[in-house]
């Protein structure tokens, strides 16, 4: 048994096709089955069911492939080792972030970290929840950053910091003078929306339950991926949306009077950065986020009025 043997059987599992594989692999597919076959026969078993359309995991490949992952990672890990010894900050991170995180915390730290530690080959993608979880259970990430509590068996958390959810409200509207907002106020046919499935919306969602029923559909409805897009919509049609604490602090100075403070128990979303139980990179991720939470308000880095809500993932 060979790590170059675990790895095939890791990204096979992956793709569920030789094919496939063997081209994502740059290898022959026939040297592809060769090196699955001899696996199989060593450990006696067989790790995947063939048939003409789809090659899958079996039962005991499934358990495999848990294991396998777990003694890549490390193996990874030891080429840091140099590092360790030396520490010397050098090496590659790949991190996922969602995306109504991603443009308002790491604009803040990504230029001073690259300053501070040039040899570290930074990967920043935008990713919903589900593909950050899946990337780190199939090792294309080092760690992932979201919005927490979600359901990731085998997975470890680390909660880093809390936002405060704000209304960003039309200076048209007539709720616009006043400093704070109740949300038995808030009409639900006056809000822009972010599209189904986003765990900030589903954060939203939960919020929203206080609001009151519309009394009449918008005849516009404006779905988004992107919070500065409602935000525009705000401005320029009117009504509101919800945006989190760290957008808050990009806003120009012109539109600081659309930003309003919730009344009572503040809504908070939970930040927190996820990584598989044995990350190859915990030496790197700890100075990442030495740099990361530095730009974070000491505020933000503890609960003192404030209800974390579920990102119902």
């Amino acid at each position: 048994m060979t790590l170059l043997q675990l790895s095939y059987v890791l990204e096979l599992s992956r793709y569920n096709s030789f094919s496939l594989t063997a081209k994502r692999l740059h290898i022959s597919q026939p040297a592809l089955s060769l090196q699955i076959r001899k696996l199989e026969e060593e450990l006696g078993i067989h790790l995947f069911k063939r048939s003409p359309t789809a090659v899958t995991l079996t039962a005991e490949g499934e358990l495999f492939v848990d294991k396998a992952r777990e003694l890549l990672a490390l193996a990874e890990k030891l080429k840091d080792l140099p590092f360790e010894l030396e520490e010397k900050p050098e090496g590659t991170l790949r991190i996922g972030v969602i995306p109504t995180l991603a443009p308002y915390w790491f604009p803040m730290f990504v230029s001073s970290f690259s300053k501070k530690y040039p040899k570290i080959m930074l990967t920043v993608s935008e990713m919903k929840t589900d593909d950050i979880i899946a990337e780190l259970k199939n090792g294309q990430l080092d760690a992932g950053f979201l919005s927490t509590p979600v359901h990731a068996p085998g997975m470890e958390f680390r909660t880093l910091f809390y936002e405060k959810f704000f209304l960003y409200v039309s200076d048209k509207h007539e709720l616009y003078e006043k400093e704070t907002l109740n949300l038995k106020n808030i009409d639900l046919k006056e809000l822009w929306y972010l599209q189904e499935g986003n765990c900030f919306q589903n954060q939203v969602d939960s919020i929203c339950m206080y609001a009151h029923e519309p009394n009449e559909l918008q005849n516009v409805v404006y779905l988004s991926n992107s919070i500065e897009s409602l935000c525009r919509m705000v401005e320029t049609s009117g009504g509101m949306t919800f945006i989190p604490e760290l957008a808050t602090l990009s806003v120009n100075s012109d539109e600081e009077e659309m930003i309003k403070e919730i009344e009572g128990e503040a809504p908070l979303r939970e930040i927190s950065m996820i990584t598989t139980r044995i990350s190859k990179s915990d030496r790197l991720l700890e100075l990442f986020l030495d740099v990361a939470l530095s730009v974070i308000p000491q505020r933000m880095k503890t609960i003192e009025n404030g209800k974390v809500l579920s990102s119902g993932i």
